[in-house]
């Protein structure tokens, strides 16, 4: 029988985005809940806004939205129509939902310098920056309003728990029920296609980059080592077989890394060099998705020791050992 918690309603909303429409989900809980909104679009506003109604219900009933990660297509709405309703997320969450212009200034500081580190021209980087204050753009500036971390529960939906899984962002939740073995995975786990573990900076003074692919990796195996049966996806549809499905991510990032190891050189290549190879036909159309997978692939090679950095004249070149 299926509990009041656990009974889950999925919308599917339009997007601008590459990545195409987004899942959020209505859960009936003791407070009517909401998992992410979509993007801060007219056209999103009116489905989401149809898709309550037919399900009985208007945005203003919606007493809380939980966010999975910051990104636009995922928290676009929170201020256009749920300003009433409580906000929770994960704290780095509550930087890039304010859009507060130091947080905005050194991100864009950082990945100038970052960027320029790794050979990417100034052209480049200056269409990443461009490109990321596009994605702001479709959201407002409300805040969180609850912060939550790993193992906390959520008020008003009994036997859900928040579970960090950082990677694709270094924001994102999911939401497990352990005794229906349900998980609300945002873009952690997506059947069709591997979510882009996406390069960002510290977020505290001192701190070394994050590396996200290896995050992602291991956020991906926790995930299995809750024995999920089923996983409500931000995109796409519903994952039944986890496992069989993280058999294939990790089997294509291993393949990834040891083409990618094949494609140094002996006398060294940027990472840059090597994304113009490997996606020699989208690398400047998603500057920062592709270097992200190329950086990403890297950093796991790098770890397994299997190649190493040096340094030339300020630039990061990479060698095989």
């Amino acid at each position: 029988m299926i509990s009041k918690t656990t009974e889950i309603e999925k919308i599917v909303l339009p997007t601008p985005f590459l990545v195409g429409p987004v899942n959020v989900y209505v859960i009936k809980g003791d407070s009517l809940t909401l998992v992410d909104t979509g993007p801060n679009t007219l056209e999103a506003k009116e489905y989401l806004t149809k898709a309550l109604n037919n399900l009985g219900f208007t945005p203003t009933d919606i007493e809380q939205v939980i966010l999975t990660h910051h990104h636009p297509d995922h928290v676009g709405l929170i201020e256009e129509l749920f300003s009433h309703a409580k906000i929770i997320g994960h704290e780095k969450c509550d930087l890039w939902l304010r859009k507060d212009l130091t947080f905005v200034s050194a991100i864009e500081d950082y990945f100038y310098r970052f960027f320029k580190s790794h050979s990417v021209s100034e052209e480049l980087i200056k269409k990443m920056v461009k490109a990321n204050r596009y994605f702001l753009s479709f959201t407002g500036k409300k805040g969180l309003d609850m912060k939550v971390k790993e193992g906390d529960t959520i008020p008003g939906l009994p036997g859900w728990k928040v579970i960090e899984t950082p990677g694709h962002a270094q924001s994102h939740i999911s939401l497990f029920h352990e005794a229906e073995r349900l998980l609300i995975g945002g873009d952690h786990i997506i059947a069709h296609i591997s979510s882009n573990a996406i390069l960002e900076p510290p977020y505290n003074k001192g701190e070394d980059r994050p590396l996200t692919l290896l995050q992602y990796r291991e956020a991906l195996k926790k995930c299995l080592n809750l024995n999920v049966s089923k996983v409500y996806s931000g995109h796409g549809e519903t994952v039944e077989d986890l496992k069989g499905l993280l058999d294939i991510r990790f089997m294509e990032h291993e393949e990834k890394a040891l083409r990618l190891k094949g494609m140094i050189p002996k006398e060294g290549i940027t990472s840059f060099e090597l994304c113009q190879l490997y996606f020699r036909h989208i690398y400047l159309k998603e500057p920062m998705l592709t270097m992200s997978e190329i950086i990403g692939h890297l950093d796991l090679l790098e770890v397994r020791e299997e190649i190493e950095t040096r340094s030339r004249n300020g630039i990061i070149f990479y060698f095989k050992k």
